[in-house]
């Protein structure tokens, strides 16, 4: 028995840590407030009364948010999906590929977005235990298939790596799992228990054990058993990478212009409080009566200095909070654009593919495909179909523009002058959004064949293509 199986390593706590911010504003307002004087400190000699008030009347101008889905929604433009002379088992497996609706690409959309606040994100490749031997065909209609399960930081507690054949690789990962169970006391409830699952490899293959707490509240192994795997089906999704296992967040300085926002626009609700509400000033006034403020009233005193009037905000110290406010949105507006951007550029200058490539967004969908296709080699292996050598597509054609009458008329000349195939003229019309991007290319070369043949080998001109 041993409390320290359930524990983080520094590694894994450093990333949880840094991770938080994002995830504080991945979850809106509400998630903001629930964090209280993390990210909206006390005043000094606030009361805790204002402070709960001025923390309710704050909402958050979510810059972060919008960042990620506008990021995530150009890499999802298109969905994932597996290339031609994909197995149509694996296909067919992808189509719910974690066992609980989701389809690959809404299964890699998750992991992506993910993998925004803390830089990585995983991917495990696992499948049922069988017991006892178990044919192909048994194992089909009990749907013991490989499925995909992901994994995000706090899932992760710490693991241990070996090097085999000069390469870097996991002998030991030790995950924190929530598994649902009906409660032995009501028919109609559920409880949360929690479990570490700790992945061990050997020569012989991969070890799983699984530890649960026992009624002292103590950590001690459960259950034992041999999984089919020779070694630790976990994929790491870099979107940061900082070493092996590990990442820093993407978006670390946008998640703090936001924080600012978040302080700088409870400051502005604030001081418009104040500012809305003018103050009734009363001098040299003796009576005793209280005074009445009412349209249809009128307050005398016997005081010929007496004074009655209202004292209001002049107003400067709330333009200069609005300022404030948009000069940090424009600051997250220019940070999350930051993504589009290429790294690094020839001298002459490239062209906007080029630069498109270079992106860091783009390193992003490639290191995606990249976990996803070893994730498929895994499925592979597990399904019993070997390596299947499927390919991925991942979308990196991002703002990728229509094409501009001089280059429609390039691309033609190309064409006629036998440089480039309309196959491949086709496929750049699908992929600059000219025509539908599902639009069959071999089978609108066939209709052409079919309905027009006279003009194979003919010319085209800029009319044909419009």
């Amino acid at each position: 028995m041993t409390d320290t199986v359930a524990q983080r390593t520094e590694a894994v706590s450093a990333m949880v840590q840094a991770a938080a911010k994002g995830r504080a504003l991945m979850g809106g307002t509400d998630a903001m407030r629930s964090k209280g004087e993390t990210y909206l400190p006390k005043f000094p000699s606030e009361s805790d009364e204002a402070y709960k008030a001025r923390k309710n009347s704050t909402f958050l101008f979510n810059g972060y948010k919008k960042t990620v889905r506008d990021m995530t929604g150009k890499v999802f433009d298109k969905p994932v999906e597996l290339t031609e002379g994909a197995p149509e088992k694996l296909k067919a497996w992808c189509e719910n590929a974690d066992l609980q609706g989701r389809d690959l690409s809404a299964f890699a959309k998750d992991v992506f977005k993910k993998g925004y606040d803390a830089g990585i994100s995983y991917i495990m490749v696992d499948a049922p235990r069988r017991e006892g031997e178990v044919t192909q065909a048994q194992a089909e209609r009990q749907n013991l298939r490989p499925y995909l399960v992901h994994l995000t930081v706090e899932d992760v507690l710490g693991w241990k790596t070996a090097v085999i054949g000069n390469v870097t690789v996991l002998s030991q990962l030790r995950i924190m799992e929530t598994v649902q169970k009906d409660d032995p006391e009501d028919e109609f409830k559920s409880v949360s228990l929690q479990q570490v699952r700790v992945l061990d490899r050997a020569p012989d293959g991969v070890t799983v054990r699984l530890f649960r707490q026992n009624e002292k509240k103590e950590w001690a192994e459960a259950e034992r058993y041999k999984s089919a795997a020779k070694e630790i089906t976990v994929i790491p999704f870099y979107a940061e990478r900082t070493g092996f296992f590990i990442g820093e967040p993407v978006l670390e300085d946008l998640a703090d212009v936001n924080i600012a926002h978040w302080q700088s626009q409870s400051d502005q609700r604030n001081i418009l409080h104040s500012a809305r509400v003018p103050i009734l000033f009363a001098a040299g006034r003796d009576d005793e009566a209280p005074l009445v403020i009412s349209a249809g009233s009128a307050t005398t005193s016997r005081n010929p200095n007496a004074k009655l009037e209202w004292v209001e905000h002049s107003g400067a110290a709330i333009e200069s909070g609005r300022q404030d406010l948009k000069d940090l949105e424009f600051q997250m507006e220019a940070l999350g654009l930051q993504l589009l951007v290429a790294r690094a550029q020839s001298a002459t200058g490239e062209a906007l593919d080029a630069a498109k490539e270079t992106s860091q967004l783009s390193m992003m969908a490639d290191s995606l495909k990249d976990a996803l296709e070893q994730a498929m080699v895994w499925m592979g292996f597990y399904g019993g179909l070997g390596d299947t050598g499927a390919a991925v597509s991942v979308n990196k054609d991002f703002g990728v523009s229509l094409l501009t009458a001089q280059e429609l008329t390039a691309m033609i000349a190309a064409v006629n002058n036998g440089h480039m195939s309309r196959e491949t003229f086709l496929e750049e019309m699908k992929r600059r959004g000219f025509v539908r991007a599902d639009l069959d290319t071999e089978a609108e070369l066939d209709r052409l064949s079919e309905t027009a043949p006279d003009l194979q080998g003919s010319k085209l001109s800029l009319g044909d293509a419009t």
